[in-house]
């Protein structure tokens, strides 16, 4: 596929990422996407697996949403995980605890810059894996400009003990839409102890129903909970509730 979007580089101070944009002429709204490199094209994703974004606005007749890609960068875990990781005794290296610079990035800088050139209306915002722990904690922040947030395959267990003390106290927007979605393979390929294996996949589908909980609590309806007992982890399992996700969004 020939590359139909275009690359900007956003800066705010020496925190600076490549952004990947894609909007249609008559779009009004846009959705942020974590992970930038993987969101459009096969050829540029990590593992050369990638959203198909275009594809998937297309596929569902999409015009009026913009898609945002933001490029990761080498720090993306300390980016994406709002507290630090908590799984050393397992082998894990240390890593997280950044997010808030990261979503000030985002608030004050990505959003006035696409404010300014597209004049959106408002956002949305999906992220999977660690890029949707980033996105949950930006759901906590509760920015009036962000309407909708999906969160796909999100491990809370890195860091279980600091984000579920966090939740106790934290809140949501009741007026927002959330995307919750999950598999039940998760790490089918990646773990090779099967009981090991069977304990991290139920992590994944364990954490789903903990995120709805925190929800409910702030008294949010607009929830759909997707859990897919053979999906795994990786952008071909994701494309499917991306597919909802983008024509709920256009809906607003």
């Amino acid at each position: 596929m020939k590359r139909k979007y275009e690359i900007a580089v956003v800066s705010r101070g020496a925190f600076a990422r490549t952004l990947r944009i894609y909007a249609p002429k008559k779009a009004d709204r846009a959705i942020i996407m974590h992970d930038g490199q993987n969101v459009f094209r096969d050829e540029d994703a990590a593992y050369k697996k990638s959203w198909r974004a275009i594809d998937v606005l297309k596929s569902e007749n999409i015009k009026n949403t913009a898609i945002i890609g933001i490029d990761c960068a080498a720090t993306r875990d300390d980016d994406y995980l709002p507290f630090p990781s908590e799984l050393e005794e397992y082998g894990v290296a240390a890593c997280g605890g950044k997010a808030d610079v990261y979503a000030d990035y985002i608030e004050q800088k990505i959003i006035p810059y696409l404010d300014k050139r597209f004049g959106f209306r408002f956002y949305g915002m999906l992220g999977s894996s660690f890029g949707g722990q980033a996105t949950l904690y930006i759901a906590t922040r509760k920015n009036e400009r962000i309407k909708a947030y999906g969160m796909y395959s999100t491990p809370l267990f890195f860091n279980a003990k600091a984000f579920g003390k966090y939740l106790e106290t934290a809140s949501f927007d009741a007026d927002c839409f959330y995307h919750v979605y999950t598999g039940g393979n998760e790490m089918v390929g990646r773990i090779q102890d099967e009981n090991l294996l069977k304990l991290a996949s139920q992590c994944f589908v364990d954490d789903s129903f903990k995120i709805v909980n925190e929800l409910r609590k702030s008294n949010v309806a607009d929830i759909k909970l997707d859990v897919v007992n053979q999906a795994g982890h990786d952008e071909t399992y994701w494309r499917t509730p991306e597919a909802f996700f983008f024509k709920r969004f256009s809906q607003f």
